[in-house]
C-alpha cells in the first residue's frame, strides 16, 4: 500500500521537521493534570497528559472540530482534488461514550462543502481503520483528543495509566493527521501476518534498525518485547531503543496509527536519515502488528 502523509497538527506543531526532531530528541510536552484519577483501590493522584495550547479549556468535541477544521483548511482540499484522483474522503474520528459520532455527518457534509462548494467529495466515517484495507484514492483524515478526565478516568480501568510518581504507562494527547493513500505515494506501507515473532522474522529485523511504538505502554509490555526481540540479537549489540510517539505526543485514540505513519514519513524525509531504507512501527493495541514503511519508487509530487 502506498501513501503520502499530507498535514498533521500536534503538540510538537505542523511541520515534518518538528515531528522528527521532537520525537527523535524526546522533547516531552506532558504536564500533569489538576484533577486526580483512581489508580488503584489505594491511590488517586494526577494523570500526565499532553494538549494543543490553543484548545486548553475546550470540551473533547470541540477540540475535534477545530483540529479537524484546521486540517481541512491547511490540506486545500479543492487544490489537492485538482492534481490527484481523490474518490472519498475517509474521517477516522471518535464516538462519545453513549456510542454516537462525536463529530455528526451533517457537520462533516459541511466542512467539505465550505472546501469545495462546486463538487463536494463522498465521504464516510468511521472509528476503526486499517491503511492496508483502504481503497486506493482515498483522502482518509483522523482525529481525536484523549486528555479529558472522562476518557482518562475509563481508559485507566483498562490499561496503565501514567500518573504522577507512577509507574510507566499510556500518556494521553491530541491531534489531527491527513494522509492520501494512492498508486502513486511517497511512501509504502508492508503488513506481516501471524504472531509478533512471526512477524519480526519474516520482516528481517535487524537490532540497528529504526522501531517507532505507538502503542500502550508498560512494564509488562516491554518484558514482552524484549522476548519477542531477544534472538535477534548479537553479543555485541545495544538494546533496541524505541521512537516512542506516546510518551512525548501522547496516545491519540482513533488518530494514533495515522500519527504513527506520519511520524514514520517525517523520519524517512528527515536529511539525517537518508541513508535508512526504512522505519518499522510497532503497535500492540488493538492487536500486535508490525509495518515496515519504507520510500516507494513512485516520483512524488506532494
Amino acid at each position: 500500500m502506498q501513501f503520502d502523509t499530507l498535514y498533521h497538527i500536534n503538540a510538537a506543531g505542523c511541520y515534518t521537521e518538528s515531528f522528527y526532531t521532537s520525537v527523535a530528541n524526546q522533547m516531552l510536552y506532558s504536564k500533569p493534570s489538576k484533577a486526580l484519577i483512581r489508580c488503584d483501590i489505594s491511590l488517586d493522584a494526577p494523570y500526565v497528559f499532553v494538549e494543543l495550547t490553543e484548545l486548553a479549556g475546550l470540551d473533547r468535541q470541540t477540540r475535534c472540530l477545530l483540529i479537524l477544521s484546521h486540517i481541512i483548511e491547511n490540506i486545500e482540499l479543492k487544490k489537492l482534488c485538482c492534481s490527484f484522483r481523490v474518490n472519498k474522503v475517509q474521517f477516522i474520528l471518535p464516538h462519545a461514550s453513549n456510542g454516537e459520532p462525536l463529530i455528526d455527518d451533517d457537520t462533516l457534509s459541511e466542512l467539505l462543502t465550505d472546501a469545495m462548494p462546486e463538487q463536494t467529495p463522498a465521504f464516510e466515517q468511521v472509528s476503526d481503520w486499517q491503511l492496508e484495507a483502504t481503497d486506493l484514492d482515498t483522502l482518509v483524515v483522523a482525529v481525536d483528543s484523549c486528555n479529558g478526565f472522562e476518557y482518562v478516568s475509563e481508559q485507566a480501568k483498562q490499561h496503565t495509566v501514567q500518573v504522577v510518581n507512577g509507574p510507566s504507562g499510556v500518556i494521553n494527547g491530541e491531534g489531527g493527521y491527513a494522509l492520501l493513500v494512492h498508486r502513486h505515494g511517497c511512501l509504502k506501507a508492508m503488513t506481516f501476518d501471524e504472531s509478533m515473532p512471526t512477524q519480526l522474522k519474516s520482516a528481517n529485523i535487524q537490532v540497528s534498525d529504526s522501531f517507532i511504538f505507538a502503542g500502550m505502554q508498560s512494564y509488562e509490555w516491554q518484558k514482552q518485547w524484549f522476548s519477542y526481540t531477544q534472538k535477534h540479537y548479537k553479543n555485541d549489540d545495544e538494546l533496541i531503543e524505541f521512537a516512542e510517539l506516546n510518551t512525548v505526543l501522547g496516545y491519540q485514540g482513533v488518530a494514533n496509527q495515522s500519527a504513527a505513519f506520519a511520524l514514520a514519513g517525517s523520519y524517512l524525509h528527515n536529511p539525517l536519515m537518508a541513508d535508512s531504507e526504512h522505519v518499522f512501527v510497532v503497535f500492540n493495541q488493538p492487536n500486535e502488528q508490525l509495518f515496515k514503511i519504507s520510500r516507494s519508487e513512485s516520483e512524488c509530487h506532494i
